[in-house]
């Protein structure tokens, strides 16, 4: 019996030390990319020390736009704060925890999502994505009754049919459940467990936080740093990580192939802090792959965008819901930070159809009812298909592009902006 205790207090001391070890080291540079990329931008945020004028807000396509500190000729600083696959909610959440944490409150935010997340309001609830039950967030007892009355109709004497099953790997697996795992990561290493809760209300609310919860160890919510730490491969750094990391900065270098992620985890996840660290913010995913899948993806959305030429689907417009906009307009008033929007360029072929046209149309009538905040353009739009690596992120010289682009013209536009409205208070 005493033996007994003994290994279970041995496996409990073991898991303790793991839990303190992990909880005061930096063991999310052994993370995969992803995460370590949501931690590192967490990370700073709760450090307090953010102190840009301007913050960037969007997706991971705004992702590929530099931010810039104070010099000759930018007379603001700016930080891009961009997120891939966060959703419509995270943007007002974000930035209540980015003032509540002790950063400088920005003299304006410039908002560069994509259509889809300031078009379509906050879309289903996470527990029913497809809205295939509910179209809107439900409370408990709305649920409960809800799913008995479900049970009765179509349970008691059959089993439901599984509708949304994808193949991958070997495996099958609900689709939403194969989403959930791919991006879930970023609602929940990027919030802690009480500021989930207290962004959500109902059963959305406990639904998160069921996912939630597991990560409240540490050594849970990096499990994949522990694993990547047992192999002495992802502990070697190139001292010379750093030029390499500059190296692969030229888009002749990443299309010969010469910038593959390090096979060091760490070495990997040092070259993105540096990336992000001396760009302000900025990190364009697509230079991580490989030449052959870009070429491939190319010529995938190439022949994606001549079958919709050829076949066209019969057009149905449906008016927008701008209300993610409305309440980041809203938030940024009530705290005296000015609002702008940047309409980020898209692929010729998608920007230059019909609903993307009726779009923009609503998007401008939008912008003319709210006349105290700004809505900026490129000098195109519209980008060729070549400049993307699938429907939504830039290639290398995409990246290039939208930059030199976004330097030179949007932002003197923001500027003056911003300049007007502070003359004006």
């Amino acid at each position: 019996m005493r033996s007994k205790f003994l290994g279970i207090g041995i496996t409990l001391l073991f898991f303790l030390v793991l839990e303190i070890v992990v909880r005061f080291t930096g063991i999310h540079y052994l993370e995969q990319p992803e995460i370590f990329f949501v931690n590192l931008k967490k990370n700073f945020v709760e450090s307090g020390k953010g102190d840009a004028d301007i913050i960037v807000l969007g997706d991971s396509r705004s992702m590929a736009l530099a931010g810039y500190p104070k010099q000759a000729d930018v007379e603001f600083s700016i930080y891009n704060h961009s997120l891939p696959a966060m959703g419509p909610k995270y943007y007002r959440f974000f930035l209540d925890k980015y003032l509540k944490k002790g950063n400088a409150k920005p003299k304006m935010i410039l908002f560069a999502a994509s259509p889809k997340l300031y078009s379509t309001g906050y879309g289903p609830p996470l527990y029913d994505p497809d809205a295939k039950a509910v179209k809107e967030n439900e409370s408990v007892s709305e649920y409960l009754n809800r799913r008995w009355n479900e049970g009765i109709k179509k349970n008691f004497f059959r089993t439901a049919t599984p509708t949304n099953i994808i193949s991958y790997s070997g495996k099958q697996e609900d689709a939403n459940q194969v989403l959930w795992e791919f991006f879930g990561h970023r609602y929940l290493h990027q919030f802690t467990f009480s500021e989930l809760s207290n962004q959500y209300s109902g059963v959305e609310r406990l639904y998160i936080l069921s996912k939630a919860m597991p990560l409240l160890y540490e050594s849970y919510r990096f499990h994949g740093a522990i694993r990547n730490a047992l192999s002495g491969t992802n502990w070697k750094v190139d001292k010379n990580y750093k030029e390499r990391s500059l190296f692969c900065e030229a888009c002749e270098n990443v299309e010969a192939g010469l910038c593959k992620p390090a096979s060091s985890q760490l070495e990997d996840n040092r070259t993105i802090e540096d990336q992000i660290t001396r760009h302000f913010g900025k990190y364009n995913i697509s230079n991580r792959l490989k030449p052959e899948l870009v070429l491939f993806s190319k010529e995938l959305i190439r022949k994606e965008l001549d079958a919709e030429l050829k076949n066209p689907i019969p057009y149905v417009y449906r008016k927008p819901d701008f209300i993610v906009l409305k309440e980041l307009i809203e938030y940024t008033r009530s705290q005296g930070i000015q609002f702008g929007m940047i309409y980020m360029p898209w692929i010729q072929e998608k920007q230059e159809s019909r609903e993307s046209k009726d779009l923009l149309a609503d998007l401008k009538v939008f912008f003319r009812e709210n006349p105290d905040v700004g809505l900026f353009f490129f000098p195109d739009s519209s980008y060729p298909s070549e400049r993307f690596v699938d429907n939504i992120h830039y290639d290398c010289r995409g990246e290039k592009r939208v930059n030199e682009e976004f330097r030179n013209f949007v932002l003197p536009q923001v500027f003056r902006f911003l300049n007007s409205k502070q003359k004006s208070n």
